[in-house]
């Protein structure tokens, strides 16, 4: 699940920084040996052992479907349908698996088996469920105050936490020192995930999640343009859809923190562009940052965000991406694409436009093989988003109220 570090007691939910996908572009791109429409799902023991592998090629390969999701979270949701139920000792809750397709050797997703089928069962087609290893950090709790500290180390803090909870992978190469230090940050019973989505609040133009290698990354925003996802309507995909929505832009907006001052207010400051407010105009918002407890915190923040929602929210649904391509050699070889960076779209029209890449889906079957489906940008409005922004709301709330509770009784 991925959370909406909600803003706005009054207002809306602000989507943080989160546009990302693994910790390093090294570990993609060409695959080293290409093999058209393979697919390979391992199982491991938590010993790091493989206790089975299905998929094309295999012997008694049983998989009908094969589901997973990239988010700009890093590995999402999967799901695998078999023809015939796999025993406990193959595949089993909680147990770890790995993704490779076209006979590549690194994984393009990891993640673990959340629901499995019951034994007696009559149906005849078997699903798990499972997820990327980011769904881990929703449950480890941050208990902790950090005062002029990096919010690269409180990242890296974060993740080692997360290596002792949850068996993560800590790499530190992959969170690297951001240059900023807030004045103080309370973290008081949130979890990881919570915690991660705060840091890119002050971080500004951040993206953090787990990779494919069950790693935490925390680094900086790629704006350049994917050289996997530079794609042609006709040529490279089957559908385009754009959508453009103004009912998202904000260039006003006045900021509540986690302090309360003399007169028992928590307003920290307020930011506003005034470009945005001729061209649309005024569009106000409250915004709460309740794990500010400065002004100069609230206003490095607030002007990141009035930067990205001052202007219409561009994005598209693109179905049917052709993932092979061709080498002047007469060889081919595959698209594998990330979240990093952004997708440029070229129009029938000759014309381009580019998005940050949201969410990448596979889906695989033995009939007809290998498809993949973007989502571009910030999604569109949706009732599911909202419900989960008015439960956000509470939290915040929640954690302000804590704040001033501390501040009365001098704590």
């Amino acid at each position: 699940m991925n959370f909406l570090y909600g803003r706005g007691t009054y207002g809306r939910s602000i989507f943080a920084g989160r546009l990302n996908g693994s910790g390093s572009d090294s570990e993609r791109g060409k695959v080293l040996e290409f093999y058209p429409g393979q697919y390979t799902v391992i199982a491991y023991a938590k010993d790091g052992t493989k206790t089975a592998i299905f998929g094309s090629g295999s012997e008694g390969n049983a998989i009908s479907q094969l589901k997973f999701e990239i988010t700009n979270t890093g590995c999402g949701q999967c799901q695998l349908s078999f023809k015939k139920l796999p025993g406990n000792t193959d595949l089993d809750y909680m147990q770890r698996i790995d993704i490779h397709l076209f006979g590549d050797s690194q994984p393009w997703y990891s993640g673990y088996i959340l629901t499995r089928p019951v034994e007696g069962t009559t149906d005849t087609e078997y699903k798990f469920t499972g997820y990327g290893y980011y769904n881990k950090l929703d449950y480890i709790l941050i208990f902790k105050t950090y005062e002029n500290v990096d919010v690269g180390e409180i990242a890296r803090d974060i993740a080692r936490q997360a290596e002792k909870a949850q068996g993560l992978v800590y790499n530190a190469v992959k969170i690297p020192d951001v240059g900023y230090k807030p004045a103080k940050i309370v973290f008081d019973g949130v979890t990881a995930a919570e915690a991660l989505d705060t840091l890119t609040d002050f971080a500004l133009d951040y993206v953090y999640g787990v990779d494919e290698y069950r790693s935490i990354y925390f680094k900086p925003r790629d704006t350049k343009i994917n050289e996997q996802a530079r794609l042609t309507v006709g040529k490279h995909i089957g559908s385009y859809s754009p959508s453009w929505d103004a009912s998202k832009v904000v260039n006003w907006a006045r900021i509540k923190g986690g302090n309360i001052d003399d007169e028992g207010e928590a307003w920290l400051c307020t930011v506003q562009d005034t470009a945005s407010q001729k061209e649309y105009g005024l569009r106000q918002e409250i915004w709460d940052l309740p794990s500010a407890y400065e002004v100069a915190d609230a206003q490095r923040w607030g002007q990141n965000q009035i930067a990205q929602y001052k202007a219409p929210v561009k994005s598209a649904k693109v179905k049917n991406v052709k993932l092979e391509y061709p080498y002047p050699d007469g060889t081919f070889n595959v698209r594998h694409m990330s979240t990093d960076g952004q997708a440029e779209i070229r129009r029938l029209d000759g014309k381009a436009e580019t998005y940050p890449i949201t969410k990448i889906s596979y889906t695989i079957s033995g009939t007809d093989g290998i498809k993949a489906d973007l989502e571009l940008g910030e999604p569109v409005f949706a009732v599911d988003k909202y419900l989960l922004g008015i439960e956000r709301k509470a939290a915040d709330m929640e954690q302000a109220q804590q704040s001033a509770i501390k501040q009365l009784k001098g704590g």
